[in-house]
């Protein structure tokens, strides 16, 4: 009944099914992109930003569970067109704050059948509107992680994307734990020199922090670092292992290769009891 009555309030301040699409990009200048060995496909723009690994690796390192589960900064959705499919029980807010993108975004949930487990939300990650606060299980964010005070890129959605327009990653890290409930679990990539950012905003509000690097080859610097941590808990945080994308020839290693095609990433802390995975989890 609780979870009825949250999805209508939700809906009154949703974008509909079919939000009308902005005129100022054609459909030529759309591309169809696929995830998870093409179980999941997704129109983006042909210039500005565009989904990349680091989509897939987020959305691969959600747990197995279901509840509501926040996507701040959804773009085109490959995040959460990304859980979604590997795990179907979760209900899923994605808010996007560009006009096109949040359009885009709902079409895409739409042209994947998802439009019964995600909504899409046009608004600002750090206005979200109040009966969203407190209301989240799991929180994904791919957040703007280049240094803003480097070279902008000429496309405005690239620049929006790469080094944001304000918010700090501070204030995402702040905007996520005020939408997640107690013990609510958060998930954030970012580049690797910028990760003690993120930790440093954690400091205090939450624990159990996991610290998971991605390697571009082995014994290369990591570029980047998917950080999880649950809201409110006092719990020892842990680096794990990460994991290596590239073998000395270019390709991707074979862990990397599943990943690609869906398979999850391991995000759980060592000194943390697993949880039983549900029977609704996908099986591959």
């Amino acid at each position: 009944m609780l979870a009825a009555i949250f999805w209508l309030m939700l809906n009154r301040i949703m974008m509909t099914d079919h939000p009308p699409r902005p005129a100022s990009l054609a459909e030529t200048d759309l591309t169809t992109d696929y995830i998870f060995d093409q179980a999941v496909q997704l129109r983006q723009p042909v210039s500005g930003y565009r989904f990349g690994t680091d989509a897939v690796f987020l959305a691969a390192s959600v747990p197995a569970g279901k509840g509501r589960l926040l996507d701040m900064g959804a773009g085109a959705g490959a995040v959460s067109l990304g859980v979604s499919w590997r795990l179907p029980d979760y209900h899923i807010t994605a808010v996007e704050k560009d006009p096109y993108l949040a359009a885009l975004l709902a079409s895409n949930i739409e042209a994947n059948g998802r439009a019964e487990r995600i909504r899409a939300l046009e608004a600002d990650i750090t206005s979200l509107p109040p009966v969203l606060a407190g209301s989240f299980d799991q929180l994904v964010a791919n957040p703007p992680f280049h240094q803003p005070g480097g070279t902008r890129p000429s496309d405005r959605r690239r620049a929006l994307a790469h080094q944001g327009d304000g918010p700090s990653l501070a204030d995402w890290v702040a905007a996520g734990l005020r939408a997640l409930k107690p013990k609510g679990r958060l998930s954030f990539i970012c580049r690797s020199d910028r990760a003690d950012e993120v930790l440093a905003a954690l400091y205090g509000k939450a624990g159990e922090i996991v610290q998971f690097p991605l390697w571009p080859a082995r014994a290369a610097p990591a570029i980047r670092t998917i950080i999880s941590a649950r809201k409110g808990v006092a719990g020892g945080g842990a680096l794990l292992a990460g994991m290596v994308l590239h073998n000395m020839d270019g390709s991707l290693t074979n862990e990397a290769q599943q990943v690609m095609k869906g398979q999850p990433i391991d995000l759980a802390h060592p000194g943390v009891p697993r949880p039983r995975a549900p029977a609704s989890t996908r099986p591959d």
